[in-house]
């Protein structure tokens, strides 16, 4: 009965304090607003509080200090960079940017504080793969072709490169990828568009991994595997180049090869002793090269350069790597091949070396080339030190990639 009464008291108490009572004396208030609204609320907006605290609230607004309007709630969910709008990327008045502190244009370039001409201005990504009149349909297989303009594979699909300061320059192909996806994007992604990639022709979505790497900026290779004196006790890869042929076998099988994808401007060897040492068996295979725009990489691996009198016999575009970088797998092995790599771009003009897509390799060879340049050496495509051989430039005295002629270390354009 008594609960009864006091709980009659309490409900008659809480009905005349609702119906009677001010609400604007129960203590103090502020309304805030998340965001603008169109209705003319009163309300304090949430940027403001950054600079501002509302008096007599009976709580604390903490922000952090990168709050601004816009700003996106994270929610522990990563969000991908806004598009900045060109005119507010390019300001039209010299004179807006100075007072801004925006920077200034050079050769119609917008350079800002902290950055460098050669930095803003260098190539992001290359063209999309094919390119119109590179390739043609061949027995069913799509294949690399000289255009009826003239222009081949191995210029197009190149990655642009000059050298204003005829410096000593050094390039470096990395190799193996296509095969393990988390090697792939480390290539891709961390190392710089300079460096040349090249594929494994077994790699799953092959074309996608290309396309990848271009529009990152880097040019590729594709691997093309040859018979290496080993092969009596390990089974070779079915579309091997074979010693001992005359093309019967090895032509149907670099077709193969090169139509697993478009967009590369050479081809070169995995493995391939053996059958580098057979004069006809060669030649034979860089007749195609030749004859379809595609340039050829050595990787370093024989001893003297096995290739050079066949590639000077055909005018083939080429070059040898003076070394494997990763031959043996220690970090203080890799940076001194790297540093014998600078040693012998300041003596020659240029050098180029080979690796593969070991997570340690790529590790040492970013670090290694963010400095390069404050070292004298600039970092170039495997492009830019291929040469078009032939036998009358045997003599001349070689950029010491394989090349048998000075190598264009300062091509137009």
């Amino acid at each position: 009965m008594s609960l009864l009464v006091f709980g009659g008291i309490a409900a008659s108490l809480g009905a005349v304090i609702h119906y009677s009572g001010n609400p604007a004396n129960s203590g103090p208030r502020e309304v805030l607003a998340l965001f603008e609204t169109s209705q003319g609320s009163q309300a304090n907006l949430k940027t403001r509080l950054k600079s501002e605290t509302p008096t007599g609230v009976a709580a604390t607004v903490v922000l952090a200090d990168d709050d601004t309007i816009g700003m996106q709630p994270t929610l522990g969910v990563e969000y991908s960079e806004a598009p900045v709008l060109a005119a507010e990327a390019q300001p039209t008045g010299q004179g807006d940017e100075d007072s801004a502190g925006a920077g200034i244009r050079i050769n119609g370039t917008l350079v800002r504080p902290g950055e460098s001409y050669g930095e803003i201005t260098r190539i992001t990504s290359l063209d999309p793969a094919p390119i119109s009149g590179l390739s043609e349909r061949v027995n069913g297989l799509t294949l690399p072709r000289i255009s009826a303009e003239g222009r081949a594979p191995s210029d197009v699909y190149a990655r642009p490169f000059a050298n204003p300061g005829n410096q000593p320059v050094v390039a470096l192909v990395i190799g193996g990828l296509g095969i393990n996806a988390t090697h792939t994007k480390a290539a891709i992604n961390e190392l710089p568009p300079e460096v040349t990639l090249s594929f494994a022709p077994d790699a799953g979505n092959l074309q996608y991994w290309v396309n990848q790497a271009r529009e990152k900026g880097h040019e590729v290779l594709i691997e093309v595997p040859m018979e290496a004196f080993e092969y009596g006790r390990m089974k070779m890869h079915p579309q091997t180049l074979l010693a001992n042929d005359d093309g019967t076998r090895n032509i149907p099988r670099l077709e193969r090869l090169l139509s697993r994808a478009s967009g590369y401007f050479g081809i070169i060897n995995y493995q391939g002793a053996k059958f580098a040492e057979d004069a006809g068996a060669v030649n034979s295979v860089l007749d195609i090269l030749k004859d379809r725009g595609v340039a050829l990489i050595e990787d370093g691996s024989f001893s003297g350069g096995a290739f050079d009198t066949a590639a000077g016999q055909t005018n083939l575009k080429y070059a040898r790597a003076a070394s494997t970088i990763d031959a043996k797998m220690n970090a203080d092995d890799i940076r001194n091949e790297l540093l014998g790599l600078e040693t012998l771009a300041k003596e020659s003009g240029g050098s180029m070396g080979a690796g593969y897509a070991y997570p340690l390799t790529i590790e040492i060879a970013k670090d290694w080339t963010k400095d390069l340049q404050t070292r004298g050496v600039l970092l170039a495509p495997v492009s830019a030190l291929t040469a078009e051989k032939s036998a009358e430039n045997d003599a001349l005295q070689p950029v010491k990639t394989g090349s048998l002629m000075q190598a264009p270390l300062n091509p137009e354009g």
